[in-house]
């Protein structure tokens, strides 16, 4: 390493090996500091991490001003081991928690072979809100379906209605090389629906009156962009939902070489199946989920496109449509799926995601028109769900996905159960808000001992997993060999949302400070691993610190990314369940695997704003 300065110089040079998952470039042992490259809130917990080898000895830091150079701030880095499987690395903590002045600093780490030093970072109050959260807005506004895809999407054909069309047009297109518009996918796994355009929908309106509340009149601008952009999205939820039904599900991007023209109303990969036999043709098994084949149920979607809409009905301000479209094709989409959900399953059964999805509708419902009906339905579905944390084997307050004890673990919803329970709990009735209290306290507090039972430094969220043979064990990411194999990827979403959930709890604890402490520090270590503070020093945040990752599709360029949008992360070894990878796409693996780490998504960003925009 260089003396002084910033370390990314050397890390440029290092960093086609460091992709392929080495250590360090050729040559002797290289010593890195991983910090959250944005910065840091000023009064909050800061850490950064210093990565090497066991021949490594680095012994102490400093925190520099990077305006002045000179050190405020000196200290002793803490050993913090090894990970298992994670290739040899050995950490290093660097605390600098007690620092709260504002400003930009470095931070450097004095060696045998020299010092190290980190690129510089703020210090600031509302650091991620003042540096990020403009850029997020306007990835969305950038990911609006237009040109010649608005113009097929004015004028799509109904599945099985021969000479009926619909007005599709508006939305956003769902990842950085899929220019379809999901409400979720993944359908035929049952436990693996992620929320997608309504999740956005939801989080831009919910953060707007989150910034609201917060009283700020540095967010205004913001409150504005956010109320636009929701509205725009709960126009499309309206113009997409099929009368006396649920949401057409899916608007299918063209493939290669195909005309926008070539756009239709759902996927076969996407659509409901209801299959009665292995043998069963598509068209079967279309016919067997009758007339709403293509409608997406409370899991895949309709859940959240009914909490969305009903929220949009109580902006300040009509969208392209009036805010009473909304609320009508709410109410009635959740009439529809209270009485059909079932019959748009993949299997016929309702499980968790469609306690904590309805759950969610049946809130929002009660909260724009206090029909007493809807807090009944939001009471039951909430019981429901709370009734799934349970006990068995060494695991004590997992969620159970299923009737049984499988346990619950998504690749970006993971924070949706305890997510749905504190947006219930501020309608609940105080019997009801006790139990509620409870359960998420419960859950929480698993997610935390989870967390901390292996040797963790970056205080990633760890879960409890179901193999592809049925054993349950804890890991730090999405296996490999699940019913939604071979799709598994980064789990950014993942994290931010048990960010937000974390962050939604606290103010619900204030007669347990150190629990706060312990869900504050929780939350932040999700953010600020998306932000860089990682094993491959990469800011998955495009634009925002260094290190982005760029998604290739096979050799090609082509799939440009945004600034604003957020990656898919860190994953799994290839080859190790218990390993770590990034970006290792077609120049290591031969096939088109770029997706996996590289490719931008919307629920990353949409669990991100929602995280960010919360009081921490």
């Amino acid at each position: 390493m260089r003396q002084g300065g910033c370390a990314i110089a050397k890390l440029k040079l290092m960093l086609p090996v460091v992709i392929a998952g080495a250590l360090c470039s050729s040559g002797p042992a290289q010593i890195r500091v991983l910090v959250d490259q944005v910065g840091y809130e000023r009064a909050a917990p800061k850490q950064a991490l210093v990565m090497g080898t066991a021949e490594d000895s680095p012994k102490s830091f400093a925190l520099v001003d990077a305006e002045t150079g000179a050190a405020v701030l000196d200290g002793d880095l803490k050993p913090a081991g090894q990970v298992f499987d994670w290739r040899g690395r050995v950490f290093w903590t660097v605390d600098f928690s007690s620092w709260q002045k504002a400003g930009r600093y470095l931070i450097r780490v004095h060696s045998e072979s020299g010092n190290v030093d980190t690129c510089a970072f703020a210090i600031e109050d509302d650091l991620l809100e003042r540096e990020t959260l403009s850029n997020v807005v306007f990835y969305f506004k950038g990911q609006r379906a237009g040109g010649d895809f608005d113009k097929a999407d004015r004028h799509l054909a109904v599945p099985g209605e021969p000479g009926q069309f619909v007005d599709a047009r508006g939305g956003w297109y769902d990842a950085t090389g899929d220019y379809g518009i999901h409400l979720s996918h993944q359908n035929p796994t049952s436990y693996f629906n992620p929320q997608q355009l309504p999740l956005a929908v939801w989080t831009l309106l919910k953060s707007y009156r989150v910034l609201q509340s917060r009283g700020d009149d540095n967010f205004t601008e913001y409150e504005r962009r956010m109320l636009d952009e929701g509205l725009f999205g709960a126009d499309y939820l309206v113009r997409i939902r099929r009368p006396n039904g649920s949401f057409f599900e899916s608007i299918s991007a063209p493939g290669p070489g195909k005309l926008a023209r070539d756009r239709a109303i759902g996927n076969p990969n996407w659509r409901t199946k209801i299959k009665t036999s292995t043998s069963d043709t598509t068209e079967q098994v279309a016919a067997a989920a009758g007339p709403h084949a293509y409608e997406a149920s409370f899991r895949a979607g309709g859940g959240m496109a009914i909490a969305a809409l009903a929220l949009a009905s109580t902006m300040p301000e009509d969208g392209d449509l009036p805010r009473q479209r909304y609320l009508q094709a709410a109410e009635e989409a959740f009439d529809f799926l209270s009485a059909h959900n079932r019959e748009l399953l993949n299997d016929g059964t309702e499980n968790i995601l469609d306690d904590y999805c309805a759950l969610m509708a049946a809130t929002e419902l009660f909260r724009a028109t206090q029909k007493n009906e809807y807090r009944a339905m939001a009471d039951a579905r909430a019981g429901r769900l709370m009734a799934r944390l349970i006990t068995h084997g060494p695991w004590r307050d997992y969620w159970r996905a299923d009737n049984g004890t499988r346990p619950f673990f998504h690749p970006s919803d993971a924070g949706l159960p305890v997510v749905s329970l504190l947006d219930y709990y501020e309608i609940a009735s105080p019997a009801h808000q006790t139990g509620v209290r409870d359960a998420v306290e419960r859950s929480l507090r698993f997610e935390l001992a989870v967390t901390g039972e292996v040797n963790n430094p970056f205080g990633y969220a760890r879960q409890l997993v179901r193999m592809g043979n049925g054993t349950l064990r804890t890991a730090f990411f999405f296996p490999h060999d699940t019913e939604a194999a071979p799709w598994w990827q980064g789990e950014n979403a993942r994290l931010a949302s048990m960010a937000a959930a974390a962050r939604m709890a606290i103010p619900l604890f204030a007669d347990k400070p150190d629990f706060q402490a312990q869900l504050r520090l929780y939350a932040w270590n999700q953010l600020q691993w998306i932000l860089g503070r990682n094993p491959f020093d990469a800011s998955m945040l495009i634009g925002s610190g260094h290190n982005n990752p760029e998604y290739m599709f096979f050799r090609s360029w082509k799939y440009t990314s945004a600034p604003g949008a957020i990656v898919n992360g860190i994953t799994a070894a290839l080859n190790s369940e218990d390993g770590i990878a990034f970006n290792q796409g077609f120049a290591v693996t031969g096939k088109d695997d770029d997706w996996r780490w590289s490719e931008e998504w919307l629920p990353h960003a949409a669990w991100y704003l929602y995280a960010i925009s919360l009081p921490h």
